[in-house]
This record gives C-alpha cells, sequence and structure tokens, in this order.
C-alpha cells in the first residue's frame, strides 16, 4: 500500500501547520482518512516523488492586501501587479489590479508564476494592464503609480523556489492522488490516474461523472500526493456521491462555503437537484430521486 506524503513529513506537519493556519480561511477537516479509503478501494497512492510539489510542503507567510507580480494566466507573456485576496494551505487567491473577481486564480507560494514588486523593473521588462483592463490603456501608467502607492509588498523572503521537475512521468493508472477542480479552483479532491499517454496524465474526480476530468502534464502543479491537504492545513473535499447526506450537527458546523461548493458541484453533475431535510439529516437529493418523491 503506498503511503501518504502526510506519512513521509510527519515531523514537519505541527510546524508547517502552525505556519499555515495564521493565513488560510479554511478549516481543515479530518473527516476524510486517505488510509482508510485506499484500504477501502483496494488502491494505492502515487508515490511523493512523481509530483512536482516539495517533500517539505513551504510555508505561506503571505497576507489578505499584499502587492507582488504575476504572470496574466490568460496572456501568459504579459506580468502583473496582483493582490492577495485570499489564501488556503498553501495556495494564494490573486486578483489581477485592473481587473476584477471574475478573473481571479489560484498560486502555490512556490510557483514561478509570482514574484516580488520591483522583478520586472530589476529585468528591464514593463508591468502590462491585464487582459481586458478596464479602463483606457493610456491610463494604465497613472493607475499603476496609485495602485502602488501605500500598498504593503510581498517581502521577497514570501517566495519560495519552484521544486524541479521530476526526470520522468512514472504515474500508473489506478494511482491515488489529491487534484484541483479546475472548473471550481478553489477545490481539492481525491482523484484517479485514469490514464497515462506520454508526458500527461487523465485526472478523473472520485464519484464524480467525467465532466470535470481533465488531461494534464505529469509535472502539473494542480496534481499533488495524498495527505497533501492534510498536511498544508487546506481542505480536501470528500469524494462524490449521488446523494450529500449530513447530520443536523454536522451541516452546522461546517462552513458556509464548504456547504455552498458542494451544492455547485453537484448542480453541475446533476443540473438539478434539492435539499431536504429528512430524520434530522439534510439530504441533497438527485433528479431521479425527486421523480420517485412525485
Amino acid at each position: 500500500m503506498g503511503r501518504t506524503v502526510s506519512e513521509d513529513s510527519m515531523d514537519v506537519k505541527k510546524e508547517t501547520q502552525e505556519k499555515t493556519q495564521s493565513g488560510t480561511s479554511s478549516v481543515q477537516s479530518d473527516d476524510f482518512q486517505w488510509d482508510k479509503y485506499l484500504k477501502d478501494t483496494g488502491s494505492i497512492s502515487a508515490p511523493s516523488e512523481c509530483f512536482r510539489q516539495s517533500m517539505i510542503p513551504p510555508a505561506n507567510d503571505f497576507k489578505i492586501g499584499m502587492k507582488l507580480e504575476a504572470r496574466d494566466p490568460r496572456n501568459i507573456t504579459s506580468v502583473c501587479i496582483a493582490t492577495v485576496v485570499g489564501s488556503t494551505g498553501v495556495r494564494l487567491r490573486l486578483r489581477l489590479d485592473g481587473s476584477d473577481n471574475r478573473n481571479d486564480f489560484w498560486k502555490l507560494v512556490d510557483s514561478s508564476d509570482i514574484q516580488p514588486v520591483g522583478t520586472c523593473e530589476k529585468e528591464g521588462d514593463l508591468l502590462q494592464p491585464p487582459l481586458g483592463y478596464q479602463m483606457n490603456v493610456s491610463s494604465w501608467p497613472m493607475f499603476l503609480l496609485r495602485t502602488l502607492s501605500g500598498s504593503e509588498m510581498a517581502p521577497a523572503a514570501f517566495f519560495k523556489k519552484e521544486p524541479p521537475k521530476p526526470p520522468l512521468n512514472n504515474f500508473k493508472v489506478g494511482m491515488k492522488l489529491e487534484a484541483v477542480d479546475r472548473k471550481n479552483p478553489y477545490l481539492i479532491c481525491p482523484a484517479t490516474v485514469g490514464n497515462v499517454k506520454g508526458d500527461e496524465v487523465y485526472i478523473t474526480f472520485d464519484g464524480w461523472s467525467g465532466a470535470f476530468d481533465y488531461w494534464c502534464k505529469y509535472d502539473s502543479r494542480d496534481i499533488f500526493p495524498a495527505g497533501w491537504c492534510h498536511l498544508t492545513g487546506d481542505v480536501l473535499q470528500p469524494p462524490g456521491t449521488s446523494a450529500l447526506v449530513m447530520t443536523l450537527q454536522s451541516f452546522k458546523a461546517l462552513s458556509f462555503w464548504f456547504v455552498l461548493s458542494q451544492l455547485i458541484r453537484f448542480t453541475q453533475e446533476t443540473s438539478t437537484g434539492c435539499l431536504v431535510r429528512k430524520r434530522g439529516a439534510y439530504v441533497l437529493l438527485c433528479p431521479w430521486q425527486l421523480a420517485e418523491r412525485g
């Protein structure tokens, strides 16, 4: 049975969690147990060496409101000014200044796509307005000056070196891992390697339809070893099911955003559904279950 990253790095888990909990907006849930899940499904987890992730997760010292430079994910040739608007585990939710929340994106603190303010200038490059800049382009220099004036810049020490690319694609079909849901990138979910082709792997999400599955390079920063969320303080979503059942007590304990994320994913999965209370529990019914109820 494959070891999870939390087992391999248990000696640094406490230190990492203490550093990440202060900068995260999520609440770590221990309801999902990888060891039990692997045993129940007769599966193995992908070894940590398969991933382009640090063996010891980096600390997340960023604070909401800090400024940094980031590549525009919709135009990767452009480097823009961005603001940290959210944080969970070792991931940052970023918003390009001059854009809006519809184009927010997530990056790891050790991503090569983010850098301290001033890096562009040192390298002789110019900061660019984001794609879809909401004002006249001629106003960009003055907008940039006002944006940076009096703002808190993320210190250079907060940026971590990106881990090296694994030399080979050693993923095998059936291996378990954790992966970003690219349709809802604030979520990380249990997943399985569904196929391997050259330097690419096909990520399938456990308990959900193929609507969420995707191909990615084997060195993608969107995939993680089993146990990564537990180690970093991020939230691992439970595998999808045809009906989401929660006791009233646990329903009250869950954050609003967790419940909302489950409803969103279920709606995307089934196109409809209904949350009802039955015998002290909240049950999210599927379309066919609604039909049976008449």
